[in-house]
């Protein structure tokens, strides 16, 4: 099994401008200085035809109790890859992290119109191989990533207003 977390935030943006600053790469990597990533090199940030991808490496605190610490160490090292595509007026991600953990994570995200913006929907699923108590830390990682969401909704709304 695994846990799911889904989000969605609404921007004043349009889905156009949301990927014109995910094209940025300036966008990259002020994002992860300014979220607090222990370290990160951005390997590949490349616009395509109508979509976008981007490869980052990255090493993150796991601000996780001290129980999942044990397993999953003071951080963790990943390779964030994201794949974006056009879908007519919308744009659609996915994203996959290979971590130093037993966690694996993927991603679904979507951005569509909605009223005077755009919708931002992600849907993560979260699988920690580990026995016995996989679930508990599954939970906990989606508890630390649905924080680190509103981190990076703020800093997103703070780049589209100013850029």
């Amino acid at each position: 099994m695994s846990t799911k977390l889904p989000n969605t935030d609404h921007y004043n943006a349009t889905p156009a401008q949301i990927m014109a600053m995910l094209s940025d790469p300036e966008y990259a990597t002020t994002k992860y200085t300014e979220l607090g990533d222990v370290a990160f090199t951005v390997k590949n940030h490349e616009a395509t035809d109508g979509g976008l991808n981007v490869t980052v490496d990255r090493e993150v605190a796991a601000n996780l109790p001290d129980m999942a610490k044990k397993v999953l160490g003071e951080t963790t090292k990943m390779e964030q890859t994201e794949v974006w595509r056009a879908d007519g007026d919308a744009f659609v991600g996915n994203m996959v992290m290979k971590s130093s953990s037993p966690v694996a994570i993927t991603a679904t995200n979507t951005i569509k119109p909605a009223g005077d913006g755009a919708d931002w929907t992600v849907e993560f699923d979260i699988k920690a191989s580990v026995p016995l108590i996989g679930g508990k830390i599954e939970k906990m990682v989606a508890e630390e990533t649905k924080s680190s969401l509103v981190k990076e909704f703020a800093f997103n709304q703070n780049w589209l207003a100013n850029h």
